[in-house]
Order: C-alpha cells, then sequence, then structure tokens
C-alpha cells in the first residue's frame, strides 16, 4: 500500500513525536528505521503533480501573507536534512547529550517540514 504525502506527513508527525517521549535507545532505532523510510518515500511524493483531493485540502477561500519561515530554501531541501539527521541517528554513536540534542533538533525540523507542506497554497476562485 502505498501513502499519499498528507499520510506520510502523519506518520512523520506520529513518529517524531514518540522519538522524543522514548528514552530507550533500541526503541529510539526502530522508529529511527521507519522514519527515514517515510521520508525517502516522501521525496518520490514531492516530486508528483498533487492529486485533486490534495489540492482541495491545500485549497484556502483567502491565502494568508505569510508562510512558515525555515532554514532550508524549499520543503525538499528541508526533507533531505531531516532525512539526513535521521541517518545520522539511526547509525548511533554519539554522546548521550549528542544524541538528545540532535533528536531534538529533529523533532523541530519534522515540524517545521509538516507545518510548510500543509500550509495552504491555493486560492479558492
Amino acid at each position: 500500500m502505498t501513502l499519499d504525502l498528507f499520510e506520510l506527513l502523519e506518520t512523520c508527525e506520529k513518529l517524531a513525536d514518540e522519538l522524543i517521549e522514548c528514552s530507550n535507545r533500541a526503541r529510539q532505532q526502530t522508529f529511527y528505521i521507519r522514519l527515514a523510510d517515510c521520508l525517502e518515500a516522501m521525496e518520490l511524493e514531492l516530486e508528483k503533480p498533487l492529486p485533486p483531493y490534495l489540492i482541495e485540502r491545500l485549497t484556502a477561500e483567502k491565502l494568508i501573507a505569510t508562510r512558515p519561515q525555515h532554514i532550508a530554501g524549499d520543503s525538499e531541501l528541508l526533507r533531505q536534512y531531516c532525512h539526513a539527521l535521521t541517518r545520522v541517528l539511526r547509525d548511533g554513536g554519539q554522546a548521550p547529550e549528542v544524541h538528545d540534542a540532535l533528536n531534538g533538533l529533529l523533532f523541530e525540523l519534522l515540524n517545521l517540514l509538516i507545518e510548510d507542506l500543509l500550509t495552504p497554497r491555493f486560492e479558492r476562485a
């Protein structure tokens, strides 16, 4: 079964929430593997044209002038940052305090990505 972009975002959000609450390293590894898979699948979804039902969900009566700001130039670059950080954390080897800081950074970056991709882009005519 293939997930659409919004389902992938929802899965990433759930995994990010689980990761930030989890202190068990073995369990975290499972979350990192699933998150990396999800972010890889998202790369393919971002390359495809949006289906009409997702365009409808990204359509608002009036667009807000500002969009979420993030450190990357676009959603794909932010997704790449999240994926790279997930792989670093999955591979391990960091001191506990570094691991915790990187895990927190991943949580923040994922939330920026999700917010950006869920922000309406189309205005109802």
